[in-house]
């Protein structure tokens, strides 16, 4: 608890707080912009806060982070456009209520389910990521390969139906990882004679390359076209208010959502979409009124935004404890960890224990000023819909640009941002997800030196990594995570192409 307090000393200063808001500000607009997501805007938010206290810089992106999973909820309900993935679950019955012209009803439920979620997720963050960092600390190099291999392979299989793409991803993002510095030996590899790569690819160029240039690239290609326009909304208007019956349908499902969202949070590889599609079908199936979903369910939003909200926190417990980024966005996230000396992992919380304090605290406070900030900007966030791509993507290239040579004063990083986004571009083109690569290279260098020490304590068995009770487990989870997940997409293969036999007139 004194510890606490100290920390809630550090947060409520005013440049951290108007960072927080400056971040949420930032992110409800991206996430409210079909198109734009929240990996984009932190990995061109980061180069800025490398030059903020450690606090500050995480506090502002911490903020984006929030704001942009709620804001994709504004596109989802308002023009059936989810600005994320996550809130594609939220316009099923967001865009029904709009239509009914109740919208209002359907942004504030969207508002206070994302609320009550984060709230959730902060107080699992402060209560679990302790004891995990404590056991944590008895695990040594064979049970850290096998947790690093578990994250990638959880990260590649769960590709949304292209595991063996996903796989390859995260593979090359192992491979990238490997340029520069041995970690062991300190000798050169694979630098192809050029001095700037003696220290690996830069992690700043990486991510706003495959993320921001490629996804710029991508949308950029296609028919420019002015987005939905949409019409005033009077939240004040009887229509609009939220109803005592409307919270009693809601509060159980909130209840329920909160707690599976963070539970998937912790599990790196899943994300804010698993969560909000996999509570919304829980109370679609628990539902008396199964019927009514679809067509303006005020408890499918409730469910969806407070499963994918209850994510964000719960996604640092892995990255805290193990150093195991629990998704995209926190894996960007760990390059401004790193940029100011703080190196995730057991030991973060005995040498660091005031920020460890300070960063919980932030989190509290993020989701306190997000309620404030969203509930009396929503009439103007709303309009963030209607702003075009035609201006949004190329002024996206030109912060991509002056991001990496500010961060790096470097036209080498520059080139190398481009050349990532146009890597980015044809993976994208070609439908392989980016996310697995930048996990692979963030874990590459974790899961290299884990299998090496522990190549060298058992004098070059293998029998180390199932001797061990625990390196064995994660082991047999990243095995069957791979086999459950391909038989599966293989069934779904066979079923398609025996669907496409039976139109043709062909045998299967």
């Amino acid at each position: 608890m004194e510890l606490l307090l100290s920390g809630l000393a550090q947060v409520l200063v005013l440049e951290t707080m108007a960072l927080i808001a400056t971040g949420l500000i930032i992110g409800i607009i991206i996430g409210a912009i079909p198109g734009l997501n929240v990996p984009l805007a932190v990995a061109i938010a980061l180069p800025i806060t490398f030059g903020m206290t450690p606090i500050g810089g995480l506090a502002m992106l911490v903020g984006i982070y929030k704001g942009g999973t709620y804001g994709g909820s504004l596109s989802a309900v308002l023009i059936n456009v989810p600005g994320t993935p996550a809130a594609a679950a939220t316009a099923q019955d967001g865009i029904a209520l709009t239509r009914a012209g109740k919208a209002g009803k359907a942004l504030k439920m969207s508002l206070y389910a994302s609320v009550i979620g984060g709230i959730v997720s902060d107080f699992a963050l402060i209560l679990f990521a302790i004891p995990v960092a404590s056991f944590a600390l008895s695990i040594g190099p064979p049970e850290t390969f096998a947790i690093g291999i578990f994250a990638l392979t959880l990260v590649g299989v769960l590709s949304q139906g292209n595991m063996l793409k996903g796989v390859i991803a995260g593979v090359l993002g192992l491979l990238l990882s490997t340029f520069g510095v041995d970690p062991l030996t300190g000798d050169f590899r694979l630098t192809l004679g050029v001095y700037n790569l003696s220290g690996g690819w830069s992690f700043i160029a990486l991510v706003i390359g495959i993320f921001a240039i490629a996804e710029a690239l991508v949308k950029v290609e296609r028919p420019l076209q002015e987005q939905v326009m949409v019409g005033k909304v009077r939240l004040s208007d009887p229509e609009h208010r939220l109803t005592a019956e409307d919270w009693r349908r809601s509060l159980p499902v909130i209840a329920r959502s909160a707690p599976i969202g963070v539970l998937i949070g912790s599990i790196p590889g899943l994300g804010a979409a698993v969560s909000a599609y996999l509570n919304y079908g829980i109370t679609r199936n628990l539902s008396k009124t199964p019927e009514r979903f679809g067509k303006g369910a005020i408890e499918g939003i409730a469910a969806a935004e407070s499963g994918n909200n209850a994510v964000t926190s719960a996604t640092f417990i892995p990255l805290l404890t193990l150093g195991v980024p629990g998704d995209v966005i926190t894996a960007i996230m760990l390059g401004a960890f790193i940029v100011h000396g703080l190196i995730p992992g057991p030991a973060l919380f005995e040498q660091n224990s005031s920020f460890i304090a300070a960063f919980f605290v932030m989190f509290v406070v993020a989701t306190m000023l997000h309620l404030v900030i969203a509930r009396l900007g929503m009439p103007l966030f709303v309009q963030a819909t209607r702003i075009s791509n035609k201006y949004l993507f190329p002024s996206i290239m030109v912060l991509g640009v002056t991001g990496v040579y500010v961060t790096t004063n470097s036209f080498f990083d520059v080139f190398t941002m481009l050349g990532f986004g146009l890597m980015g571009y044809i993976m994208l083109k070609l439908r392989f997800p980016v996310a697995p690569l930048l996990i692979g290279f963030i874990l590459g260098p974790l899961i290299e030196i884990g299998l090496r020490q522990s190549v060298i304590m058992s004098r070059g068995s293998i029998d180390i990594f199932f001797s061990r009770p625990l390196a064995a487990l994660f082991l047999a989870l990243a095995a069957g995570s791979v086999i459950i997940v391909g038989l599966r997409e293989w069934r779904e293969f066979r079923r398609a192409a025996a669907a496409r036999g039976t139109k043709t007139g062909e045998k299967p």
